[in-house]
């Protein structure tokens, strides 16, 4: 196949953000990080590297406070002092004329005292998850949510100061967001629980209120981005026609993209019957971008994946080589997990397994 015409190499707008291309490196959770969240140089390198090819990197996974972390490793974005080492990795990241965005992360119930280093566990309702290794949560106050959302703004303004083109706030994954919107971890009978509009109170309020402090600070140069999971597969859980509905109250609400989060980009639905994937069902909906990403793995999978989203998602294969869209569109042999070492790609064996 010739992928040298593909339109993915063209540049691409997002909102006042011009990028090189419309593929992003996905936003991926390394787990490189020091013990307390700081920057590591492994953080830099990985990703000096690896935004060679792409239009947009996204850091995944930067955890607001020590409470939401996800994983030990991961990156911090909860303080003051995090800024120096954050403005190293968008400076490395620049000098590939790639722009950077972080994705915001609040674990909520998702996580234990070990990755949270002794803080609380917390979530929408006293409810345990039901896999994972996961403590169960407290119940947030009102006061305690508001705080949260606070903690965005402030995570947000970190962002911006250390050079940042955007952010994303990963509302996928059952973490904090979803599990205000989902039955199975919302059971609150005050304002964010019950109906489907009280569960989708904190997302509209932590997206206001963080469009005003980008507003306040930056303006328009800045993105404001939303990855979100279409379905959870348990009895109860998210509905694709709830997902639908909060995607498009977060088009009204004035969100740059939005980000699918799937095992595999052309997916079906499993909570609604249709001919046609996920990807096609919010392509047809919304106006805003949206990136997909999901066992892009070869030429032709770029192909279709380019005709459903504006921007592709690439991940396992740009982590096992970097020069993995350099060579596709140099019609080159694609190296696989296979033919290389952990320590030659410099991800640890844990990180390696999952490839």
């Amino acid at each position: 196949m010739d992928v040298s015409t593909m339109n993915g190499f063209n540049s691409y707008m997002i909102k006042n953000l011009e990028l090189k291309s419309r593929f992003a490196l996905a936003p991926l959770d390394m787990r490189m990080s020091l013990f307390d969240g700081t920057v590591s140089q492994n953080d830099i390198k990985f990703h000096g590297i690896r935004s060679k090819s792409v239009g947009l990197d996204i850091i995944g996974s930067a955890f607001i406070s020590n409470s939401g972390n996800t994983a030990l490793g991961s990156i911090s974005i909860s303080r003051d002092e995090d800024v120096e080492g954050l403005t190293k990795l968008t400076q490395a990241i620049h000098k590939n004329q790639t722009k950077a965005i972080i994705q915001l992360v609040h674990a909520g119930r998702m996580t234990n005292k070990q990755a949270t280093l002794g803080s609380p566990v917390v979530g929408p309702s006293a409810i345990k998850a039901t896999y994972g290794k996961v403590d169960e949560p407290q119940a947030l106050t009102r006061q305690e949510i508001y705080g949260i959302i606070k903690q965005y703004q402030d995570a947000t303004k970190r962002a911006m100061a250390a050079g940042f083109d955007g952010i994303e706030i990963h509302g996928a994954n059952s973490f904090l967001p979803q599990q205000f919107v989902s039955n199975l971890s919302n059971r609150r009978s005050d304002q964010f629980g019950g109906t489907l509009e009280n569960r989708l109170r904190f997302i509209k309020i932590l997206i206001q209120r963080t469009k005003n402090t980008i507003s306040q600070f930056r303006g328009n140069d800045f993105v404001l981005g939303y990855r979100m999971s279409p379905e959870e597969f348990e009895k109860g859980g998210l509905t694709l026609k709830e997902s639908l509905i909060l995607a498009k109250t977060l088009e009204e609400l004035g969100i740059d993209y939005i980000s699918l989060s799937l095992h595999q980009f052309d997916i079906r639905p499993q909570t609604y019957e249709t001919k046609y994937s996920i990807a096609e069902i919010f392509r047809g909906l919304l106006k805003v971008p949206l990136i997909i990403a999901g066992e892009i793995s070869n030429p032709i999978k770029i192909e279709s994946a380019l005709k459903m989203g504006d921007l592709v998602g690439i991940g396992r294969p740009l982590i096992v080589d970097p020069d993995w869209l350099h060579n596709v569109q140099g019609d080159q042999v694609l190296k696989n997990k296979s033919d290389v070492l952990a320590s030659d790609i410099g991800v640890s064996a844990q990180i390696y397994k999952f490839l």
